[in-house]
């Protein structure tokens, strides 16, 4: 009777133990699926940190190339060429030609890069000097028909004169604004690409 229920107990505690191991083993998986995910979010996490740290720096940077932009003239008048002035040599020895972006100034060196924004519409336009002019007084610019083309609000010259801001750019300007900004619209669209992706998850998890 007693070697009986011996044999019952073992028994017993052997399908218990069975069944036990099952239950550890299926809370063992969880908890590893639970920590993986956990570390998938960590390292999400961790990189929308940097690129939120590169998308600041590169901010940062746009600000410092526009704080070595120097204003010249915060408002003067701007005239254009006649087309009489065309296939004559400007003052530099180039070519004139009201096709492309260039302008005369009295005084800034040949080959400087200035930015010419249109004070009614805010529209800028950015042109190479090569020529000297204008020698009216109240007038510090003349641009070519497609830069001025280029700020007027009808992409026209029936207005002969404009209200101008006039800013000089620094060397190596427009390069070093085009990598920033492409940059930037690189990494932001990253950030939207994953911001789109955790919402789609969110919204099937549901």
């Amino acid at each position: 009777m007693l070697a009986g229920s011996l044999l019952i107990y073992s028994f017993y505690s052997a399908d218990e133990n069975k069944n036990s191991g099952k239950a550890v083993a299926v809370s063992d998986e969880e908890q590893y699926l639970a920590v993986a995910d956990s570390l998938d979010l960590m390292a999400e996490a961790r990189e929308l940190l940097d690129i939120s740290i590169q998308i600041d720096d590169l901010n940062c940077m746009l600000l410092e190339l526009e704080d070595d932009v120097e204003l010249l003239h915060s408002t003067t008048k701007a005239s254009y060429y006649h087309d009489k002035f065309v296939g004559r040599k400007t003052a530099n020895g180039e070519i004139f030609s009201n096709d492309k972006l260039t302008a005369a100034h009295k005084t800034l060196p040949f080959g400087t890069r200035v930015k010419v924004t249109n004070l009614s519409t805010d529209k800028s336009v950015v042109v190479t000097i090569n020529d000297r002019g204008p020698f009216i007084k109240g007038r510090q610019i003349d641009l070519s028909k497609a830069a001025f083309k280029e700020i007027t609000a009808r992409n026209t010259t029936r207005k002969g004169i404009l209200d101008v801001k006039i800013e000089l750019l620094p060397d190596g300007y427009e390069d070093t604004l085009d990598e920033l900004l492409s940059d930037l619209e690189e990494l932001e669209t990253i950030v939207q690409l994953k911001e789109t992706e955790r919402s789609t998850l969110k919204e099937f998890s549901l």
